[in-house]
């Protein structure tokens, strides 16, 4: 059930590409992300499914630098939480080889990824909304100086976390 959720968000990934680009260069560049995605989860490996991740990210990356039109929420947050499920699925496979994940290990998993999920849309929803409504408000000297703040509060978070983990 897992590697099929797995299989399901390498799908959802190479339709959300086309969405965004139809360049054969950014197809391609999918397909090949596809294929490794295929090959991590039939053999369980993690440094495939990574190269996966990676390559569909440069297709997307390709994808908006070709089209040349600003980002769409709603598809970046999908793309986002499709990389999430491929790369965390992929992993719970390698961890759980040779055994048999079936419900509550499985229900307790999807339930933890659907809870990601929509928390992810509703934090997203309340930035851009958030975001819209101070945009009229502040002076425009002010948005490179919000952006730095953002960006120091994301790398402290990310220090955070390493300290904990340490």
């Amino acid at each position: 059930m897992i590697r099929v959720l797995a299989a399901a968000s390498a799908v959802a990934l190479i339709a959300l590409l086309r969405l965004t680009s139809r360049s054969e260069v950014v197809l391609w560049v999918g397909l090949a992300g596809l294929a490794l995605a295929a090959v991590a989860l039939a053999a369980g490996w993690r440094w495939a499914a990574t190269a996966a991740a990676v390559l569909f990210l440069v297709g997307y990356t390709l994808a908006l630098g070709l089209e040349r039109r600003p980002l769409e929420p709603g598809v970046a947050l999908g793309f986002g939480l499709a990389l999430l499920l491929l790369l965390a699925a992929v992993d719970l496979t390698a961890r759980a080889r040779g055994a048999t994940v079936r419900g509550p290990v499985l229900g307790r998993t999807v339930a933890r990824w659907i809870a990601l999920g929509a928390g992810s849309l509703v934090a997203a929803t309340l930035a851009m909304e958030l975001a819209a409504a101070a945009a009229g408000t502040l002076p425009a000297i002010a948005s490179p100086l919000l952006a730095a703040a953002g960006g120091l509060g994301s790398v402290l978070v990310v220090a955070a976390l390493f300290r904990r983990v340490g």
